[in-house]
């Protein structure tokens, strides 16, 4: 999945600012009941590579990248790298499943169907998931997860995680450190029309160094604990009864943190999609989102530098169905006062996404 972006105003080095990063995975499905074995299991195996370093993220100053495909599964360009692998089995007709191994986030929380996966509608990490998720998404995690389905309307999801490990070091909670991710779910119908709707919660137990710290302490200030709260809505608008994948949705988060070890305490977000809205482009798809970061209060000023207490943005994005295998987006981005530090030059960012899927 080639990306192309360029600065065209603002951003950080002038000598950086157009990059080409290129991306590509393969993703190998298995059910047990497909291969003639016991019913309920089913796993996955993913591998991913990517070149083109982590594109014109340091070049914008922002916190959040604005190239969320340059950066995982790290920075550096990558060959082949197995970033998931995992297995499921699922009890009392799909109601109760327990899941192990290595799995992505975004699989299973703060999901939107208006505002991701990157490969096929936003490119910027904020799109991805809740920016104050972000300690909690080294974008994939080893652990296990259960998920629980007392009623068709309803998906509650818990999971441990070990915050150590990531797709090229597999710590296997060796140091006793562990993040707790909790999520309801919910789908309803309001005045007829479908909506999903998510609050969730995520807790770390790790020592880790606070955002304040006291020059007078002869040591590194830390704390034992952490967590997240988040809210995510998700309401279609209209839907073509003849063809529901021709749509109008609304979709939005909230987030908050302490912020004591988070750099963002409050995160807003709010977006349009229109899917399949032209008549003569049935599979295009349309998207505009615009987001607010309110910085940890505990980021203070010093003699050289000034702190901000936020950051905004806006992107939009237009998907081109060209073939059935091949989609062409432009995508446009517009950061205000990105990055923490105040001063920094708002950015326009014209970008092009190719994906190739088979």
């Amino acid at each position: 999945m080639p990306i192309y972006q360029n600065i065209t105003r603002g951003g950080l080095d002038e000598e950086d600012d157009d990059k080409l990063t290129t991306s590509y995975d393969l993703q190998t499905y298995l059910g047990t009941s497909k291969l003639g074995l016991w019913k309920g299991g089913h796993g996955l195996v993913r591998a991913e590579g990517k070149w083109g370093d982590d594109g014109v993220n340091p070049a914008t100053g922002a916190v959040i990248p604005v190239n969320f495909d340059a950066v995982v599964p790290n920075n550096d360009d990558v060959k082949f790298e197995l970033t998931e692998w995992w297995y499921a089995q699922a009890f009392f007709d799909d109601r109760f499943e327990i899941l192990g191994g290595m799995w992505d986030i975004a699989r299973f929380y703060d999901i939107s169907p208006f505002s991701g996966p990157y490969h096929y509608r936003f490119i910027n990490a904020h799109m991805f998931f809740n920016s104050v998720l972000l300690p909690y998404a080294p974008y994939n995690l080893l652990g296990g997860l259960v998920t629980v389905k007392p009623a068709k309307w309803l998906t509650i999801t818990t999971s441990i995680s070990d915050p150590n490990s990531s797709s090229n070091d597999v710590d296997w909670f060796d140091e006793s450190d562990f993040d707790l991710l909790h999520q309801w779910q919910f789908m309803a119908r309001p005045f007829g029309k479908q909506g999903m709707y998510s609050v969730g919660v995520a807790y770390r137990d790790k020592e880790q160094a606070t955002i304040k710290q006291d020059p007078a302490s002869p040591g590194t200030e830390t704390d034992q604990k952490d967590w997240a709260f988040y809210l995510n809505l998700n309401q279609w608008l209209y839907q073509n009864p003849d063809n529901p994948h021709q749509a109008i949705g609304v979709f939005g988060r909230f987030g908050a943190s302490d912020g004591d070890v988070n750099i963002i305490e409050r995160h807003y977000s709010l977006g349009l999609s229109f899917d399949g809205m032209i008549p003569f482009r049935p599979k295009d798809v349309f998207g505009m989102v615009g987001w607010y970061n309110n910085f940890s209060d505990d980021l203070t000023d010093t003699p050289l530098v000034d702190i901000s207490d936020s950051s905004k943005g806006f992107e939009a994005y237009y998907r081109i169905q060209v073939m059935p295998w091949l989609q062409v987006s432009p995508n446009v981005q517009y950061l205000i006062d990105p990055g923490i530090v105040e001063g920094n030059d708002d950015s326009l960012i014209l970008g092009l996404r190719t994906l190739i899927h088979f």
